[in-house]
């Protein structure tokens, strides 16, 4: 597997695990008081353009995409073959009928993800390390088909060798 391919996998499947993203969002919903019956959500490795997104069909739950957005190769590591520092980047879109519980809902969802970043510092699989840190830009809501659309980006850096 190549390096991107390895980044966005490692990331994806961080989310996706079982101590991941769904168990930081029902804890943040139940120090709210407000824990769903279910949480759900769909993470893939989709990267679209913002204005494509608010054409997107709506569906009942915020939609989690993992892109590789930038990769850059520096010097070349002593004992790797290949290295690269890589800049991923988790898009938060979510679409709902009122806008207050949309920004309500895609708080959580962001503060999930800074949680799921913060317990998940270090080697993440193999070739693959999260030294820690990240931004997070969230856009202002907007009216996108017959509801509102609003979405959250998360930008980190992760570091990737190959022996």
């Amino acid at each position: 597997m190549n390096l991107s391919s390895r980044a966005v996998e490692a990331a994806k499947s961080m989310l996706s695990g079982e101590a991941g993203l769904k168990v930081s969002v029902e804890a943040i919903q139940e120090l709210r008081g407000n824990l769903e019956a279910e949480t759900r959500f769909e993470v893939n490795t989709d990267y679209w353009h913002s204005k494509v997104t608010e054409r997107v069909p709506a569906n009942r739950f915020p939609k989690i995409s993992v892109s590789l957005v930038k990769l850059k190769r520096g010097q070349q590591e002593k004992l790797t073959d290949s290295s690269a520092l890589a800049t991923l980047q988790i898009e938060v879109i979510n679409t709902l009928e009122r806008a207050d519980l949309l920004q309500s809902q895609l708080s959580d969802f962001v503060d999930a993800i800074c949680d799921v970043l913060n317990r998940n510092s270090g080697l993440w699989s193999q070739g693959v390390f999260y030294a820690g840190g990240f931004t997070v830009e969230i856009q202002p809501v907007s009216k996108g088909g017959l509801n509102y659309v609003q979405n959250a980006t998360i930008t980190f850096e992760i570091h990737l060798w190959q022996d």
